[in-house]
């Protein structure tokens, strides 16, 4: 795995879910748009030849958009069932 690959499907969602939960628990529904955003603006930045050749783009936003939109749902639903556990806990 390259660095591109970590940052596009590890850290990037695992942060955005993470700041959302601490900052504001209400707008957590954002957080996968939010690293799908990210991860985008990364990849074009970092990698322009991602969206300049056909196959490539492609590739990118059938394939890799979706996979990192699941990861950044199925993150915000662990968030949800955290706070929904934190929330229990302070009854």
């Amino acid at each position: 795995m390259n660095w591109w690959n970590i940052s596009f499907f590890g850290i990037i969602p695992i942060l955005s879910v993470t700041i959302v939960f601490f900052i504001k628990r209400k707008l957590l529904w954002i957080s996968p748009l939010i690293s799908t955003a990210l991860g985008i603006a990364v990849s074009v930045l970092k990698m322009p030849t991602i969206v300049s050749y056909g196959e490539h783009r492609a590739m990118f936003f059938i394939l890799m958009v979706p996979g990192q939109i699941v990861i950044g749902i199925m993150l915000t639903v662990i968030a949800y069932v955290v706070a929904h556990l934190l929330k229990q806990r302070e009854k």
